[in-house]
C-alpha cells in the first residue's frame, strides 16, 4: 500500500512540475508564434537588400514601393507566409525607410537598433558609399 501511494506522489509531482513548466514557457503555442515572428523578422532584414537595390537603380533615391524589376530579380517573399498580408513598406524621409509585420510576440526587451520596434517595424538609412558606387543601408531610431 505505500509503495502505491508513493507512486501517486510522484505522478502528482511531476504532473506539477511538467504543467509549471508549460506555464512559464508558453507551450508549443508560443513556440510557434515565436517561430513564425523569427521567419517574419528574417522576411524583413532579408528585404533590405530589395530596397538597396532598387535605390541603386534609382540613381540612389528610394523606391515609392517595393516591387522586384528587371534589374533587381527578387526570390524572397512580399507578404507574410502566415497571414497574406503584404509586408509594409512606408518612406520616412528622403533616405529613412520602415519595413513592417503583424508580429505575434513583443519585441525583446534587448533589441538594439537592429531589430523591431513595438509597432512591429524596423528602421533602417539608406547611406551612400562614394569609394563604391553603391548603397548601404544602416539602422537607426527616431
Amino acid at each position: 500500500m505505500t509503495k502505491g501511494w508513493a507512486a501517486i506522489a510522484l505522478a502528482v509531482i511531476a504532473a506539477i512540475v511538467i504543467g509549471a513548466g508549460l506555464v512559464l514557457t508558453g507551450g508549443p503555442a508560443e513556440a510557434r508564434k515565436e517561430r513564425r515572428d523569427r521567419e517574419r523578422d528574417n522576411d524583413l532584414t532579408a528585404l533590405t537588400e530589395l530596397v538597396d537595390c532598387l535605390a541603386r537603380t534609382n540613381r540612389g533615391q528610394l523606391p515609392d514601393r517595393l516591387a522586384p524589376t528587371s534589374q533587381c530579380d527578387w526570390q524572397g517573399s512580399l507578404v507574410d507566409p502566415f497571414t497574406g498580408e503584404p509586408y509594409r513598406y512606408d518612406r520616412a524621409g528622403p533616405r529613412n525607410y520602415r519595413l513592417c509585420a503583424g508580429f505575434e510576440t513583443p519585441p525583446p526587451d534587448t533589441v538594439g537598433l537592429w531589430g523591431r520596434d513595438g509597432e512591429g517595424c524596423i528602421s533602417r538609412m539608406l547611406v551612400a558609399q562614394p569609394q563604391y558606387g553603391s548603397e548601404a543601408t544602416i539602422p537607426y531610431r527616431n
